[in-house]
């Protein structure tokens, strides 16, 4: 692979260079030329700041040169690909050994090449680890990008349709206002009241959820409204409603047009009660300051 430069953009790669003698630097930065910026790391300190500089995109880590030899050099590349895992790391060394290759690559050397090296060679073959890295980091940064947008509150989708809804619920996820969910049975409209609540402010508030089209008429008002003790046969404690008990949080009515008119009307009186606003019952059920919050969930014909 030939490497193509315009003069004008002079050095384009970077390398740290981990060598034992520092008098060999000079001779390895003029063999890296034009196409490399190199810098040495000849002691420990300077491997470590190395490591740590972002800018630097490859390191040459000459084996033979930490500890007592080669396969000491590997256990220390090991811990360089611990920290660094966008880093091209080529391995060099002067040892014949046969299994070092192997125990480089294992360790998270991207290449490996035997010692004196050809310079040109070594500039092609660095270049091309460093693009093909650059091309692997990009697509991890896309797919971990997607990911994020696919995943929100337990709604999975990427779409642009899923999109707009992840944004309507953000936006109205802190206000106080009263939310009306349309949609057929089974589309989803509790996974959207649960994914509103847990992006707002009241997540750690109360989150009550009921459906109304589950419980028999003569229950479900005492259900919301709760009663007092001896209102009725076996009523022998007071109990407090769902609304009461949603209070500071918020209280979904699913399937709210299986209400009868006349338990509807009862719930925008108390409604108006909080508020001050007459609103449409299934249109908004209610819209308090800081009490519970009340969303609809209605089934679209």
């Amino acid at each position: 692979m030939a490497i193509e430069m315009n003069p004008a953009q002079g050095e384009v790669y970077s390398v740290a260079v981990v060598i034992a003698e520092a008098s060999d630097f000079p001779e390895m930065r003029r063999g890296l030329l034009p196409a490399f910026r190199a810098i040495l790391a000849d002691n420990e300190r300077a491997i470590k700041d190395a490591v740590e500089d972002s800018s630097l995109q490859s390191m040459l880590f000459d084996l033979d040169s930490v500890g007592e030899g080669a396969r000491d050099g590997v256990d220390v590349l090991q811990e360089i690909r611990a920290i660094r895992d966008d880093m091209v790391l080529v391995a060099m060394t002067r040892s014949r050994d046969h299994n070092l290759p192997l125990r480089a690559s294992q360790a998270g050397a991207d290449e490996f090449v035997l010692a004196p090296v050809n310079y040109e060679e070594l500039q092609t073959l660095l270049a091309r680890a460093i693009e093909k890295r650059a091309h692997e980091m990009e697509g991890r940064r896309v797919v971990q990008q997607l990911e994020s947008k696919s995943a929100f509150c337990s709604l999975i989708g990427a779409s642009a349709a899923m999109q707009k809804l992840y944004q309507t619920i953000q936006a109205v996820a802190d206000s106080n206002t009263t939310v009306v969910l349309r949609g057929e049975s089974g589309t989803g409209k509790e996974l959207i009241a649960s994914a509103i609540v847990q992006s707002s402010d009241r997540a750690g508030q109360p989150y009550i959820c009921l459906n109304c089209s589950a419980l028999p008429e003569s229950l479900i008002e005492s259900e919301l409204f709760g009663y007092e003790k001896g209102a009725f046969t076996g009523a022998d404690a007071a109990r407090a409603g769902l609304i009461e008990s949603a209070q500071n949080g918020t209280l979904f009515l699913d399937e709210i047009t299986t209400l009868n008119p006349g338990l509807q009307s009862k719930l925008l009186r108390d409604n108006d009660a909080e508020s001050g606003t007459a609103e449409q019952a299934v249109a908004r059920i209610a819209g308090a300051d800081r009490s519970a919050r009340r969303w609809a969930g209605v089934e679209e014909d």
